[in-house]
């Protein structure tokens, strides 16, 4: 390999030694025999309101975890649940392993799929999106890169296996409806299994986004075939930079598009890391400045792709959202944990169908909301915070009333009333003033007592109940 761009060379890197050392810490960490050191939980006040909301069909929560390992207790799968997630990102399902030789019939090796945490994460209610990836050696375009794009002659027998694998796990015991066709495939090609997709070609005007397109038409209608029901999502799109010069990752999805593959997938994965400022609550990306938490940069950017070609209405998921910190210092864990109802908040206000924390359990540079050995970061309280508020909560719009450098985001509970996340935009401390019967609580879900019908909002988003 040469040539590739130095900040995806350092990413790829980074990103491999996270899964490398997130894995290792999963599997030497022991078993939880109980939830002590869980936050608790927030209390449940009542709303009075004028008139009920309008009826409609309760939301779809847009809660969700990566598990990087076995689906069971050792790896945190109690604090999921009662975290509030709803979707399970998981690395299910690894073509190289099932069906490692061309035979005539095919022969799948079923037992190398890890069953027993696909029951696991379905019998506590969690909704997965199983990823598909790693190509057999036979099947690679590129010999070596088990994660880069499939030879083209391979194609037909990648439909036939797409299509035996979701027969098997469509229905009950399993129930699988999400499936994600590869990892970041807007990576550059890669040797090895790399955790990344690496579909992506340096020397293509559309870094390889065409080809994909290919797979997809394959792929597609093989899926759909065998469960009409099934929802196939674009492999995460790692999306590093916004840059929409010829031979740059950023024109992969258009290639998608202009090779005809927009009516070959029904939703759109991305992915989307933010970085400390140095300040406690200062965060971002520096490729996609404007949020702190990259979200309302990236779907903007995805939606004016998708409207050039006239698929402005594909829903969109963010399937790893997270923030780094280098050291567990406390400035930079309460900045993950500003993050958290930050992320979220904007995902619902923008319309997404899901934002998957990256990830459950992780030790690498502190990303995971809890430590090998289970216990919360500050990351975790929030999230669970978050999802107590916001995971039935339907979005409102942006409240008027606030004060110059407050950003707010109003909601609807299912209770009734209004629910208002707020925070500071630039970390200077704002006065805010309350409507009387207001009730406002830390990310934390700790209750604020107002001073004089007013409090202050800092950095910390702080939500308020409004009767």
């Amino acid at each position: 390999m040469t040539d590739l761009p130095r900040n995806i060379v350092l990413l790829r890197g980074w990103r491999l030694l996270i899964l490398l050392t997130c894995f290792f810490l999963i599997h030497t960490a022991g078993k939880s025999d109980s939830e002590a050191g869980m936050p608790q939980k927030k209390p449940n006040p009542s709303y009075t309101q004028s008139s009920p909301p309008p009826k409609s069909p309760d939301p779809i929560s847009i809660f969700g975890v990566q598990i990087e390992g076995p689906i069971g207790e050792a790896q945190g799968l109690q604090q999921a649940v009662s975290g509030g997630a709803h979707w399970l990102r998981f690395d299910a399902f690894d073509w190289d392993r099932i069906e490692p030789l061309p035979t005539s019939p095919a022969t799948y090796h079923w037992e190398a799929v890890d069953e027993a945490s696909l029951l696991n994460a379905v019998r506590n209610g969690l909704e997965i999106i199983a990823v598909v990836k790693y190509l057999p050696g036979w099947a690679q375009k590129y010999p070596g890169s088990a994660c880069g794009p499939i030879h083209s002659e391979a194609l037909s027998r990648f439909a036939k296996f797409l299509a035996s694998l979701v027969h098997r796990y469509k229905n009950p015991p399993f129930n699988i409806k999400h499936w994600e066709l590869g990892n970041e495939p807007d990576a550059p090609v890669w040797p090895g299994r790399s955790p990344f997709g690496c579909w992506g070609e340096k020397d293509d005007p559309y870094f390889g986004g065409e080809y994909y397109a290919k797979m997809l038409k394959a792929a597609y209608p093989a899926l759909k075939a065998a469960d009409p029901k099934a929802r196939v999502l674009l492999g995460g799109l790692l999306l590093d930079n916004p840059n929409e010069t010829a031979n740059n990752t950023a024109r992969f999805l258009e290639g998608i598009l202009k090779g005809g593959g927009g009516p070959f997938f029904d939703l759109i994965s991305f992915h989307g890391y933010s970085y400390p400022y140095g300040t406690e609550g200062r965060m971002g990306n520096p490729n996609w400045p404007g949020s702190g938490t990259s979200v309302t940069e990236k779907v903007t950017f995805i939606k004016k792709i998708l409207k050039r070609y006239g698929f402005h209405n594909k829903p969109l998921l963010n399937t790893e959202a997270a923030l780094y910190c280098d050291s567990e210092s406390p400035q930079c864990l309460e900045t993950q944990s500003m993050f958290v109802p930050r992320a979220y908040a904007e995902g619902i206000a923008t319309g997404l169908q899901g934002l998957v924390y990256y990830a459950l359990v992780c030790d690498f540079r502190s990303l995971g909301l809890l430590r090998p050995d289970l216990s919360p970061r500050p990351s975790y309280r929030a999230y669970q915070t978050a999802a107590s508020f916001l995971a039935q909560a339907r979005y409102r719009g942006l409240p008027a009333g606030y004060p110059v450098g407050i950003t707010a985001y109003s909601f609807v509970p299912p209770t009734g009333g209004e629910l208002d996340l707020i925070w500071s935009d630039d970390g200077d401390s704002r006065t805010v003033s309350l409507t009387p019967g207001s009730r406002v609580y830390d990310r934390y879900g700790s209750l604020i007592n107002p001073e004089d019908g007013t409090i202050t909002v800092g950095s910390g988003p702080v939500y308020i109940q409004r009767p």
